[in-house]
């Protein structure tokens, strides 16, 4: 078209098409030095963007199977992947603590798309934390390297309640045993470690392994609290009340800032006026709850309290009460329970008996709180074998066997016809005095609670046919709050979410170890423990009063007895009985029947 020769034009585009800086007007001996100069720079130009392309593919498929190191400091470290999880997150998001951790590494075997997509599969409200998932083992310090164990703020190890207890323990202990041995110090270099122990007797062997950076739970004390429970119904909606961060939590303050120091723990109440004192944390770390009226507390001393939040934590120029005056007036008392429930001989029903459930640690607790020759029945889809093998493990591992209550008859059923009226209806559902119906968490949470909704409606619809007078107020373990939500629909209102509380138990403690001392001796078989209680019980010789401020219970219940009032039973819009834990306005007078309970911690 130029009307030059074609090797003209094909060169001239060659030089074009490889912006090669030669002047097309050179000679052919410099323009060929030129393109094989422009050529090799091309070549070399590929390499290096082939290269750089292949590493950061390389880094982010390590980034997308969990293999990187992360980049955080100050974080929490989650080891595993469990049912709770969902449940510890969602309570984690609705800390507003200043030292919660923003930032959540999860470290588990399966890789980081799976675990990420487990998280969203259980529908998990994260709020602004922010997740970090990596693949790879607990126990494995390289593993342990990536999710920054080593410079973290807190390290959390859940139960993980597919696996057999002894197997999850010894899981842990590994873990631990890696944490130990990363320097001198180990790790986390300025942190501590949140454990859930399946079995009561690790507890200590866990605090022993790592001690001073070991923090360990146990659930095993929630079976008493579901016998209590089903001695005194609403004793586990309160106990979930004050663990977690919704409502009224544990606090800690200097027994100086609050104008205590110098005072006795049985003047306390009455210079709190939106706390409820629990307890004392003294100089040497050691946790002392519901202490001696007479402790003298020190000006080093911590006092544990229940309160809202932190800025309920002020100091009063002056008590809310004379309690010295008050007691001159109205005289000495003593505590005489006039319902104890215990040493009763009762009969009793558990549903759903497995073994990893809270069958064996209900009969643990019946047979210390009920009468000699009480007797139990079992309705699951175990053999006979299978329990009897489970109820004599469980004798060995807490190193005594059942005497006041013995296993009467065992109902075997297969897994899919445990809800079949025709076989619910084999057993005396009108004989028994306490029902407990457990959640088969194997099956899945949901299908769980499906399960343990479908025997209650039988059950409930067996009593009201056969025996329309009979009383049928059985204790429910869900695992979900819509199956709650469905029992309250049926009239059922005593229910517990093990799964739910350990969970806000286990964040408790990762935020702050002072939890840890508190759940620790909450949840002990030789701490305290909460309990219902009738006012009158306190009274001596004084008359029930028709009107009463919190003050003045706190007063009572401290004259007659060693244990600290936390809350009171109301009354609401409707005329159902609600519970109320630190009431906030304790000089308000508010009316009371002899059928309105408070609720006390208290020496087992």
């Amino acid at each position: 078209m130029m009307q030059d020769s074609p090797v003209r034009g094909l060169w001239l585009c060659t030089v074009w098409a490889s912006a090669a800086s030669v002047d097309p007007a050179v000679t052919a001996m410099e323009g060929g030095v030129g393109m094989i100069a422009t050529f090799g720079g091309l070549v070399l130009l590929a390499v290096l963007l082939t290269t750089i392309s292949d590493f950061f593919a390389e880094q982010q498929r390590k980034s997308n199977e969990g293999r990187d190191p992360i980049v955080e400091g100050g974080h929490l470290v989650l080891l595993g992947l469990s049912s709770q999880t969902k449940q510890f997150l969602e309570e984690l998001a609705i800390c507003e603590a200043s030292s919660a951790p923003t930032t959540v590494a999860i470290l588990h075997t399966l890789p980081k798309s799976e675990i990420e997509q487990e998280i969203k599969r259980q529908n998990t409200n994260t709020g602004d934390l922010k997740i970090v998932c990596r693949s790879g083992l607990p126990s494995s310090a390289s593993d342990l390297w990536k999710v920054g164990a080593d410079v973290c703020s807190r390290i959390v190890i859940l139960d993980e309640p597919a696996l057999p207890r002894d197997e999850a323990d010894a899981i842990t202990f590994g873990t631990l045993l890696t944490l130990r041995g990363q320097g001198a110090c180990g790790w986390p270099h300025g942190g501590h470690i949140a454990v859930q122990c399946c079995l009561g007797k690790n507890v200590t062997f866990m605090n022993d392994l790592y001690p001073g950076k070991t923090f360990v739970l146990s659930g095993e004390r929630l079976g008493r609290l579901m016998v209590q429970s089903a001695q005194d119904q609403g004793l586990c909606p309160i106990f979930n009340a004050i663990i977690g961060f919704e409502g009224d939590e544990f606090y800690s303050a200097s027994a100086e800032s609050l104008n205590l120091a110098g005072k006795l723990f049985q003047e306390a109440p009455f210079w709190c006026e939106q706390t409820v004192p629990i307890g004392i944390r003294d100089s040497g770390g050691a946790y002392h709850i519901n202490p001696e009226k007479s402790y003298e507390i020190k000006e080093d001393d911590e006092v544990i309290l229940l309160a809202e939040d932190d800025d309920a934590l002020q100091p009063l120029s002056k008590p809310l009460m004379d309690f010295e005056a008050w007691k001159m007036k109205f005289g000495s008392a003593t505590f005489e329970e006039s319902d104890p429930n215990d040493n009763e001989v009762v009969q009793v029903l558990i549903c759903n008996f497995t073994e990893r459930g809270y069958g064996c640690a209900i009969l643990l607790a019946l047979d210390e709180m009920c009468g000699a020759g009480s007797e139990c029945d079992i309705y699951c889809s175990l053999s006979e074998d299978e329990v009897i093998s489970i109820i004599k493990n469980a004798e060995e591992e807490a190193d005594r066997t059942l005497k006041n209550i013995k296993v009467r008859k065992i109902f075997t059923v297969p897994q899919h016809q445990m809800t079949s009226r025709h076989k619910i209806n084999v057993m005396p559902l009108q004989d028994y005095d306490f029902n407990f119906v457990l959640a088969d968490a194997a099956l899945g949470f949901q299908k769980a609670d499906e399960q343990t909704v479908a025997m209650i409606i039988q059950m409930k619809s067996l009593i009201q046919e056969s025996f329309p007078e009979h009383k049928f107020e059985p204790l429910v373990e869900v695992c979900t709050p819509n199956a709650t939500l469905q029992l309250e629909l049926c009239g059922i209102q005593n229910t517990i979410n093990t799964i739910s509380m350990m969970s806000k138990a286990m964040a408790l403690v990762a935020i702050d170890t002072l939890a840890h001392g508190v759940l620790s001796d909450l949840l002990s078989a030789t701490g305290n423990n909460m309990d219902i209680m009738y006012l009158k019980d306190y009274l001596g010789t004084q008359p029930l009063p028709q009107q009463i401020t919190f003050v003045e219970i706190a007063a009572i219940v401290n004259r007659a007895a060693q244990q600290v009032v936390i809350g009171w039973s109301e009354s609401n819009e409707q005329g159902e009985k609600v519970w109320v834990v630190n009431p906030k306005n304790k000089l308000l007078p508010r009316p009371w029947s002899a059928e309105d309970k408070i609720v006390v911690i208290k020496d087992v």
